[in-house]
Formats: C-alpha cells, sequence, structure tokens
C-alpha cells in the first residue's frame, strides 16, 4: 500500500520569495511597456500582454496568501522583507509612470480630434 505524502504549505519566506519574483518580473515588463509608449511603438508592448495578465494573477494570489497569514510574515529575514519593499517601491512607480504615460497619450488624440491636428489632410 502507497502512502500519500503531504506537500508541506510554502512557509513565509517561500511566500515573500515568491511575491518578489513576481514583482520583479511584472516590473521588468512595464519597464519595456512605458519604454514602447515612450517611443511611440505601443504596437510593441502588444506580446506582453498575455504574460502581463498572467503575472497579475499570480500576483493578486500571492498577496492574498502573504495577507492571509500576516503574523508568520515576523519571522521572515528583514532583508528579503526590504527587497520586497523595494520591488514593491519600483512596481507602483512603473505602475503609475504608465498611467500617467497613457492617460497623456489618451488626451493627446483627444486634444487632435478635438482641434482637427490629428487627422490627415
Amino acid at each position: 500500500m502507497t502512502t500519500l505524502e503531504t506537500i508541506p504549505a510554502p512557509d513565509a519566506a517561500d511566500r515573500i520569495a515568491t511575491l518578489i519574483d513576481i514583482t520583479e518580473s511584472l516590473n521588468l515588463i512595464f519597464e519595456e511597456e512605458n519604454e514602447a509608449i515612450e517611443e511611440e511603438r505601443v504596437e510593441d508592448a502588444a506580446p506582453l500582454q498575455e504574460e502581463k495578465a498572467r503575472l497579475a494573477s499570480a500576483y493578486a494570489q500571492s498577496i492574498r496568501a502573504v495577507a492571509a497569514d500576516r503574523a508568520s510574515i515576523s519571522s521572515v529575514d528583514q532583508a528579503m522583507l526590504a527587497r520586497l519593499r523595494a520591488v514593491t517601491v519600483t512596481f507602483e512607480a512603473r505602475a503609475a509612470h504608465q498611467r500617467a504615460l497613457l492617460d497623456e497619450t489618451s488626451g493627446n488624440h483627444k486634444d487632435e480630434s478635438a482641434t482637427g491636428c490629428g487627422q490627415i489632410a
């Protein structure tokens, strides 16, 4: 008779490490997308969308896993928590920058439409 091994749940440090990895991957995608938007190569961001959606889902799941066991986070190495804070600050800055770029881009298109400047003569 075979016994089933119990797979241990990831500990707090594993959950934080996973969250760091996911956040760093999202940061790279935001960096690529922002560069494409700034250089008016928006079509270059399209291939990144599937991976971005996958990572965003994993990020949300990872955040929920960390939040579900906040008490155990105190046992995680402070250097790891500092790393998480740093990648999160970068993530938030890049996401905010992208929002501003997209708002600016959509605002420019609205202005062009309203003045007729965006139309081909």
